[in-house]
């Protein structure tokens, strides 16, 4: 069995295990959602609110384990990359529940300390797996209307991604000193990461066209 599918049944493992060790310690109403400024606005029961992270996150890797199945790349270190993502991914919905357990257990986890980090390392480590997307897919990547005409569009797209998502990682961890401004600063550097990326994909599709 690949080492990312290893990792994806280990999140899934360790996210049911937080679930049931909690469920005694829980009181009857837990916080579900929490506003921009990491208060939170949304309760529901104790076994709702306990389950429906593990939940979502199994969903969440059947889901993109099919996906990966049937629309990933034939490319070995592209399926692996897209596999590491989903690792990635898992581990962003574990790192809530974290929180969520840690607030439920009496523990004072500064929301405002606490997600810009987890963002953070988000993003980073999407910058180094980003450049191993070689190929093409139908699934993930920095798909724009020019990397997919174009394997070397694609391949130098992704090349220049590292540098913007661990710019974004940094711009993140900003929000550590506007807790009041946290969602903008968890969602804004990466959009302004994507946007780069599409406009360096249309660059060098058009310099490789003016290319005699």
């Amino acid at each position: 069995m690949e080492a990312h599918r290893i990792a994806t049944l280990i999140i899934i493992a360790a996210s049911l295990l937080t679930a049931v060790l909690i469920y005694p310690a829980a009181p009857e109403q837990i916080p579900t959602h929490w506003t921009m400024g990491g208060e939170p606005d949304a309760w529901s029961d104790t076994a709702f609110g306990l389950a429906i992270i593990p939940a979502i996150l199994i969903a969440a890797a059947f889901i993109l384990g099919t996906m990966l199945k049937y629309l990933g790349s034939g490319d070995t270190k592209t399926r692996r990359a897209t596999g590491w993502f989903i690792v990635l991914a898992l581990a962003l919905l574990f790192g809530i529940q974290i929180f969520q357990s840690l607030s439920l257990l009496g523990y004072p986890v500064d929301p405002g300390l606490f997600f810009p980090i987890l963002f953070a390392l988000f993003y980073l480590s999407l910058s180094f797996l980003l450049p191993r997307f070689m190929k093409r897919n139908k699934m993930m990547g920095i798909r724009t209307p020019w990397t997919m005409r174009s394997d070397e569009v694609w391949v130098r797209t992704h090349q220049r991604s590292p540098h913007v998502f661990r710019a974004a990682a940094g711009l993140t961890l900003f929000g550590v000193f506007s807790p009041d401004h946290l969602f903008f600063f968890i969602i804004i550097p990466p959009a302004l990461a994507l946007i780069w990326l599409v406009f360096v994909s249309y660059i060098e599709y058009k310099n490789l066209r003016e290319m005699p």
